[in-house]
C-alpha cells in the first residue's frame, strides 16, 4: 500500500446493483458500494460472483462499516 490507499483481497460473495460483499482472505465479510468513477460498472459485478479472487482499493463511506470501492483488480491466489 505504497500510495496510502487501503486494499483488501478476497472473493465477491453477494452482488446487488452497485453494491457487493467481499469475503476477505482473513475471513471477514465486508460490504462495499461501487464508486461512480470505479474501474468496473455495476453490470460487471455479477460475473465476479464467487470468484475469481479480486483486490479492492477502497475508502470509508459516511455510513459506519460501509466502504466505497474505487478499483477492483484480479489477483492470483496466495
Amino acid at each position: 500500500m505504497e500510495d496510502g490507499v487501503p486494499r483488501i483481497s478476497g472473493i465477491i460473495s453477494v452482488v446487488q446493483e452497485g453494491r457487493f460483499r467481499l469475503s476477505s482472505d482473513d475471513g471477514r465479510s465486508i460490504p462495499f458500494t461501487l464508486a461512480s468513477h470505479a474501474t468496473l460498472e455495476p453490470q460487471d459485478l455479477p460475473s465476479l460472483l464467487a470468484g475469481p479472487r479480486v483486490l479492492v482499493s477502497y475508502t470509508a463511506a459516511s455510513s459506519p462499516n460501509v466502504f466505497v470501492a474505487h478499483e477492483i483488480a484480479f489477483t492470483s491466489a496466495t
